[in-house]
């Protein structure tokens, strides 16, 4: 079986390189000749645990190649799977033109059976129109289908939550079509769900507003849990649950990462202006969202008393919540800087140390001479994090961690062994040789 995948994001590459461990003959393209050139060098444009390995093993089987000659590719494939990010207009927009126009290129090439499957985030509507421009070119039905297959991987851990998904998403109205994909997915899940292909597009937006509903429900109760000295994961975990998924980042403070891309949250923002109920729901959210910058920016001011002059490193993710006009951690740095901090920023997925005045590559020397970390990403590469370099570089041993990345007892040994004082969201601080006690009580 032939597959062909458009993208070199997190997810074409994943896929690419997981459906080639499993037999398929897989052609990952892309338009940036750089990026294929990089990749048939060896080179990874993304920081993915386990996905070097992946692609290194598919390769060496003769199971995975990088092109630029998309239409060669898909003339040659059985399988068309699209991950590309489609861009918005300057309205805000989904502008799905290139898309359309690439589907319609795709369709003179087409003499055998083709299975349209698109992975990318699209508004509803876009698989009945690729239909729709399919039959416009001359195809009969019986020579395509087209798949809604929405993707729920999160960054920093896309080749897990491909190879174990607890659900695939499938949206189609052909028998044919449900069984190509139960023969594509064999080797991965059987797990899947079929609906219609409007229910299956609109499956990731409410998603993201299904999960976010959660992380700012645990937000608030977070604040009263710190207030009295309770645990929101202890809370938490007596909480009825709901698999949904992969569960993610769901806990308070994550501002649940649901949208990839502003791309995906213009998309998002775009579908629910008819709706005066999600417009109210949304502005309740927001409300709680705003309330996490402050929280943490308290956080810092019990302990350095003023953030004017304060030098604040920030590990950062790139995506963001479907509801905020920024990104979470954006959020907090805007109100840093109106503190009047000084901001070291640090993107762990790119290894790409960003501050006006310097730049660095380095984890470790993007904290040296700052008074405090402030942890707003969730790559379980900084799980790995060398403790004793971090606090070897910060002025005050002061971790923040906003996503509570970490559990209690194993800062509790951390804190043991180095002079440590760490904060999460709703959870008791820790302190070396102190266990866990609360800010106000040593005030």
């Amino acid at each position: 079986m032939k597959l062909a995948v458009f993208g070199t994001n997190e997810i074409g590459l994943t896929a690419s390189a997981t459906f080639a461990t499993h037999g398929y003959q897989v052609v990952c393209t892309d338009e940036d000749r750089s990026k294929i050139a990089a990749l048939n060098s060896g080179e990874i444009p993304t920081d993915e645990e386990g996905l070097p390995e992946v692609i290194s093993k598919a390769k060496k089987a003769g199971q995975l190649s990088f092109s630029v000659n998309r239409l060669t590719a898909a003339s040659e494939a059985d399988l068309l799977l699209f991950t590309e990010p489609i861009p918005v207009d300057e309205h805000e927009n989904p502008d799905l033109t290139r898309f359309f126009r690439f589907i319609r290129k795709i369709a003179i090439t087409i003499k055998l059976h083709k299975t349209f499957i698109i992975k990318s985030t699209v508004p509803p509507g876009t698989a009945a129109k690729v239909e729709s421009i399919l039959i416009e070119q001359g195809l009969s039905d019986r020579s395509f289908d087209v798949v809604s297959n929405p993707d729920f991987i999160r960054k920093g851990s896309a080749v897990k939550d491909f190879m174990y998904p607890t659900q695939v998403i499938i949206g189609t109205s052909s028998l044919r079509a449900c069984r190509a994909m139960e023969n594509f997915y064999e080797p991965i899940s059987h797990s899947l769900q079929y609906m219609d292909h409007s229910s299956a597009e609109l499956m990731k937006y409410a998603y993201h507003t299904y999960m976010s509903l959660q992380v700012s429900c645990l937000t608030t109760i977070a604040g009263v849990a710190e207030k009295y000295g309770g645990d929101v994961e202890s809370i938490q975990a007596a909480l009825p649950r709901v698999t949904q998924f992969n569960q993610h980042s769901l806990h308070p403070g994550s501002s649940f990462l649901g949208a990839d891309s502003s791309v995906e949250l213009a998309t998002f923002r775009s579908m629910i202006k008819g709706s005066l109920s999600a417009n109210r729901m949304f502005k309740a959210l927001e409300e709680i969202d705003q309330y996490q910058p402050d929280l943490l920016i308290q956080k810092l001011k019990d302990f350095l008393g003023t953030l004017h002059g304060a030098k604040i490193a920030i590990f950062t993710s790139p995506t963001m919540k479907a509801i905020p006009a920024l990104p979470p951690s954006e959020l907090v740095i805007k109100r840093l800087r109106e503190e009047g901090a000084i901001v070291q920023k640090f993107a762990p997925e790119k290894a790409k140390y960003q501050q006006i005045e310097d730049q660095s590559s380095s984890i470790y020397e993007s904290v040296k001479g700052c008074d405090a970390l402030l942890l707003m990403t969730e790559l379980l590469s900084l799980k790995q994090l060398n403790w004793e370099k971090i606090i070897n570089g910060l002025n005050l041993p002061l971790i923040v961690d906003g996503h509570n990345l970490y559990a209690l007892d194993e800062m509790r040994k951390i804190a043991n062994t180095y002079d440590l004082i760490y904060c999460s969201i709703g959870r008791p601080n820790i302190y070396k040789g102190l266990g866990s006690i609360s800010v106000q009580s040593v005030q």
